[in-house]
């Protein structure tokens, strides 16, 4: 059996305020998130994983703890699957006030992504991500091994895999719970998880 790594973002946050939570600390899932989160691991049900990771961030961590409930697999805490530290200038705002005290910073992010820097750029989220994936690769030889994270560290490691360039980081359109494989042959479009079990007992 070869090593399959998946990427699984978060679930839906309970976010009532409306605020960019970017790395912001207590929040965790929605009602909807927890429906979410629970409909991916009963697509995992029956698969044995040889590793289960998660960004420290609550969303993720709680999104990994059903996965975790259904597979039986501890749930291991990796702090290189943490949100984009861009997005920390803007933490705490509402999407209005970005609009007013950030348009300029966020006018630069949205029209060339792999130019901004404040925080952490595009290439060193990619290269964090990257120090886990080998990581991974190093310590399991086989099996399915998961990394519940966040979006833009997910797009960010498949524009790397796939060799796509970074303006193209907004056509990757990864939902709330959705699945993409890391590798082998990574995945720029999510796993439809009624066709995850398949593919992964063909693993």
């Amino acid at each position: 059996m070869a090593l399959t790594v998946l990427g699984i973002r978060h679930g839906e946050v309970h976010n009532p305020k409306g605020v960019i939570y970017a790395g912001l600390d207590g929040y965790g899932l929605s009602e909807t998130g927890r429906s979410q989160a629970q409909a991916v691991a009963e697509a995992l049900r029956g698969i044995e994983l040889a590793g289960l990771y998660a960004s420290p961030l609550d969303r993720a961590m709680e999104t990994a703890s059903f996965i975790s409930a259904v597979t039986g697999a501890d749930v291991i805490a990796d702090e290189r699957l943490y949100e984009w530290r861009h997005w920390q200038q803007w933490a705490g705002m509402t999407w209005d006030e970005l609009r007013d005290k950030g348009k300029g910073a966020f006018e630069a992010y949205m029209n060339d992504p792999g130019s901004v820097t404040s925080g952490e750029s595009l290439e060193e989220l990619a290269d964090r991500f990257g120090s886990w994936l080998t990581d991974v690769q190093r310590d399991h030889d086989e099996g399915i091994v998961i990394g519940v994270t966040h979006l833009e560290g997910l797009r960010a490691t498949l524009l790397r895999a796939l060799g796509r360039p970074a303006k193209d980081l907004f056509t990757l359109d990864i939902g709330l719970s959705g699945v993409v494989r890391l590798t082998p042959d990574p995945m720029a479009e999510p796993i439809a998880l009624e066709r995850l079990p398949a593919l992964l007992s063909a693993c």
